[in-house]
């Protein structure tokens, strides 16, 4: 894996209420030179956490469900919001209703657990860069 070129000036929102989970999607942020990831382990808490008169993150990667708000919770107030800010959506379920929801709401792209650390990289590195 290896490291963005950028990666230290930008800032991730993770919402991801699995703590093994969450560690594993800061690991390959670490491992990409993310400079900053601000981690929800609840959808409400990662949904106060994009303020209209805030900075917008650079990515958002949130997981479908969630105590609180799920991830569409979070990808439609993420649009509202910031609506150009990249989203990648996690899932363990990936039925036709999931990823129909995920298009309609502008999704940018999505994972299925398990995936590996390279897939969620490889992820990263795509919506980054555009």
């Amino acid at each position: 894996m290896i490291a963005l070129r950028d990666g230290a000036r930008l800032r991730v929102l993770l919402a991801e209420d699995n703590a093994f989970e969450a560690k594993l999607v800061q690991g390959v942020l670490r491992q990409l030179g993310i400079g900053t990831v601000t981690a929800h382990r609840d959808g409400t808490d990662a949904i106060a956490a994009v303020q209209p008169d805030g900075k917008p993150f650079d990515l958002v990667i949130s997981d479908w469900t969630m105590p609180g708000a799920t991830g569409l919770d979070l990808l439609r107030h993420v649009r509202a919001v910031w609506r150009h800010t990249p989203f990648l959506m996690l899932t363990a379920h990936a039925s036709v209703d999931f990823v129909a929801n995920a298009k309609a709401n502008a999704v940018d792209a999505y994972l299925v657990k398990p995936y590996s650390p390279r897939d969620l990289a490889n992820r990263v590195t795509l919506l980054v860069a555009r």
